[in-house]
């Protein structure tokens, strides 16, 4: 079973508290999506550029701990407007992978290609990113 936990300084943190909600959601609506958060290791930090919020979410068999603030080190960094979070979560999840060939794809690689969305250790952690994609994903 996934544990999904807030630090005591993140309480306070709405990003937070959404993720949380969002990925122990997404959790339950899809089963099959816990080999992904059994898979993550390590740090990945949701920058909120906009609203000068950010997050660490610390993940380790199976467990999900979130942090407030960008905890070092992480491998992977998504830096955007707090409403283009959200529009990740919209991605469809095609044979196992985040599908970009729909209306909700092409805006996420447009926000990637277009300078919105920046993921720092995409290249380097490119599994990372798929699981954690895959979490996010309500569909």
């Amino acid at each position: 079973m996934i544990q999904i936990t807030i630090d005591k300084d993140a309480q306070d943190n709405g990003l937070a508290n959404m993720i949380k909600d969002l990925l122990a959601q997404n959790i339950t609506n899809h089963p099959e999506r816990e080999k992904d958060a059994k898979a993550l290791n390590g740090g990945i930090v949701i920058d909120a550029n906009d609203i000068e919020v950010s997050l660490t979410l610390i993940c380790k068999n199976g467990h999900i701990h979130i942090k407030n603030g960008v905890v070092e080190p992480y491998k992977l960094k998504i830096t955007t407007a707090s409403d283009n979070i959200m529009k990740l979560n919209m991605l469809k999840i095609r044979f196992g992978l985040p599908y970009y060939f729909d209306k909700a794809g092409r805006e996420v690689l447009a926000m990637l290609f277009g300078g919105k969305l920046k993921i720092k250790g995409l290249l380097a952690h490119p599994i990372m990113l798929t699981h954690i994609t895959k979490l996010f994903s309500v569909m």
